[in-house]
């Protein structure tokens, strides 16, 4: 069931983000080659996704904890240079800014489910305590936040941009400090008291990998949206 609840939330969101985009591509393209190739893009891409993250199961190069971290050069690096990118490439974005600011916001909502989830993961024993809501995760708050700020947002749209950008900035460093346990927890486990990786090789596989491959970088994607949304409005 905890199997299968990781890939119906993943489905879910990817769900959401395409409708968002159809959604947000239609009110903003003038016409109708436009929109179906913004669509498209959005669709492949996630196909993609979706495809790098079944080749990194199946391989199993993750589960391999020598050194140096096979995470950071398949997962973290990639992610970050995709982000310095698309923040360059599109921080004057005609579209970008015609996506509602409160739709990239209440997106974050989702990070309730997946902190029920890691709580459940952890009592499978396949992360540490510390990477739950039981430990140091607090990354549930920036979840329930969502949801207010969203709707502060949709009522008063960017008025309050400086607690935005703060409430963004948070969230992406929230979602970074999580990884950082993780991380540590496999490669530095003495830092939380254990003498050898308290992660298990399974949640570096499907679809426990749906985690840090997509989900978790999907909340840093919405975070980067919004603050380019925030700093145009500056």
């Amino acid at each position: 069931m905890l199997e299968l609840s990781y890939i119906l939330l993943s489905i879910v969101m990817a769900i959401i983000i395409l409708v968002g985009n159809h959604l947000a591509g239609k009110h903003h393209f003038t016409t109708d080659s436009e929109w179906k190739s913004n669509s498209r893009k959005v669709i492949i891409f996630l196909l993609g996704l979706l495809a790098y993250i079944v080749i990194l199961s199946t391989t199993q190069v993750l589960t391999n904890y020598g050194l140096p971290p096979r995470f950071l050069f398949f997962i973290f690096i990639p992610f970050v240079l995709f982000c310095i990118f698309f923040y360059r490439k599109k921080k004057n974005n005609a579209f970008i800014q015609s996506i509602p600011l409160h739709w990239t916001t209440l997106y974050q909502s989702f990070r309730i489910p997946v902190e029920v989830l890691l709580s459940y993961t952890f009592l499978q024993g396949i992360i540490p305590e510390e990477a739950s809501f039981h430990g140091y995760n607090f990354d549930i708050a920036i979840g329930v936040s969502a949801i207010g700020i969203g709707y502060l947002i949709y009522k008063t749209g960017s008025k309050y941009k400086s607690l935005l950008r703060f409430w963004n900035v948070l969230g992406i460093a929230m979602v970074l400090f999580v990884a950082f346990i993780v991380a540590t927890s496999i490669y530095r486990p003495q830092i939380w008291g254990f003498s050898s990786p308290a992660v298990s090789k399974e949640f570096l596989q499907l679809p426990y990998l749906l985690i840090p491959v997509f989900l978790a970088p999907s909340a840093i994607f919405m975070h980067v949206v919004s603050l380019i949304q925030l700093n145009k409005d500056s």
